[in-house]
């Protein structure tokens, strides 16, 4: 069995960590630059050259109290604890070093989040100003009706290969965070979309969404400036991103009556509360439907009363 150094510091025992979560893990790459984001910025400036045995309740106390004074709102601080919960829980499992228990470290409550999604009006005029005469034009559309119509994530999107789309598949099967997998349903306006983009396409280069000129996929990096210049393009006062249009994708199903499971399973979700954290209740009009097709109790009728004796 493996046993780290007794006096292993933060900083080396944080590159076995992000090993550990790639290989064994299989984090997904969003959750590894999360992590290491929150290392960078916040765990490593702090605990970096000081022993993973030697951290202590005070420190996690004072290390609180910096993200405080420097005004770090709530979600960050739930985002950069969270990770340091993982990395000390990693330490002792799978290091067998001695230190903080994980559960020692309080989270803080996040607000219930506020769920953006497009409208019908502002998917019309985000589609209606792409210009589908040039290649890339095309391809962010594609993109974007893919994008809508099936809740992929960005990752899972630039990641797909025109093979299913050329054999004209209804269904294929993505690998989507935690390395689980699932079944992302194509319909005819998504096939549609694609194989007017492919028939547009002049190389033989495997992958989906590809540059232009010398081909290779497209990166998730490749995509911030496409919709910054897009939302200002299409006058919308939302952030524009590829994770609002899965928030749209999902809103759309909750507003049509599908159930929050089938969402879960839709979005690939690994738990439901997850599903309910973001898409329950975000709609009075949805909770209304649902109490005026499911409520339906009999009315009682008054009991005869009984005969005097």
């Amino acid at each position: 069995m493996y046993a780290a150094p007794t006096n292993m510091i933060v900083s080396v025992a944080y590159n076995s960590f992000l090993a550990y979560g790639r290989a064994e893990r299989n984090y997904a790459q969003e959750t590894l630059t999360k992590h290491n984001d929150c290392f960078k910025s916040w765990i490593l400036p702090h605990f970096g050259e000081k022993p993973v045995a030697d951290i202590h309740r005070t420190d996690i106390l004072a290390f609180r109290d910096a993200m405080v004074n420097r005004g770090i709102g709530i979600n960050r601080q739930y985002s950069v604890l969270m990770t340091l919960k993982l990395f000390l829980k990693f330490c002792r499992s799978v290091l067998k070093l001695e230190g903080l228990d994980p559960a020692e470290i309080r989270l803080p409550a996040r607000p219930r989040p506020h769920v953006q999604y497009l409208t019908n009006e502002e998917i019309q005029r985000v589609l209606s100003v792409i210009p589908v005469h040039t290649i890339t034009g095309l391809r962010l559309r594609t993109l974007i009706v893919l994008l809508l119509n099936t809740g992929l994530r960005i990752s899972e999107a630039l990641a797909l290969d025109r093979t299913p789309f050329e054999l004209g598949q209804q269904e294929i099967e993505v690998i989507g965070k935690g390395g689980r997998p699932r079944t992302v349903f194509l319909n005819d306006r998504c096939l549609a979309a694609v194989k007017q983009y492919l028939s547009r396409r002049d190389d033989d280069y495997p992958a989906l969404f590809v540059t232009t000129g010398v081909a290779r996929r497209l990166a998730r990096d490749d995509m911030s400036k496409y919709f910054a210049e897009l939302r200002i393009r299409a006058q919308i006062d939302k952030r524009l991103t590829p994770h609002l249009l899965r928030h749209t994708y999902c809103t759309n199903l909750l507003h049509h009556g599908a159930d929050i499971t089938f969402i879960k399973e839709l979005a690939g979700h690994r738990d439901i509360q997850t599903t309910a954290k973001y898409y329950l209740g975000v709609d009075k009009r949805a909770l209304r439907r649902v109490v005026d097709n499911c409520i339906n109790y009999e009315e009682a009728t008054e009991r005869p009363k009984a005969a005097a004796i």
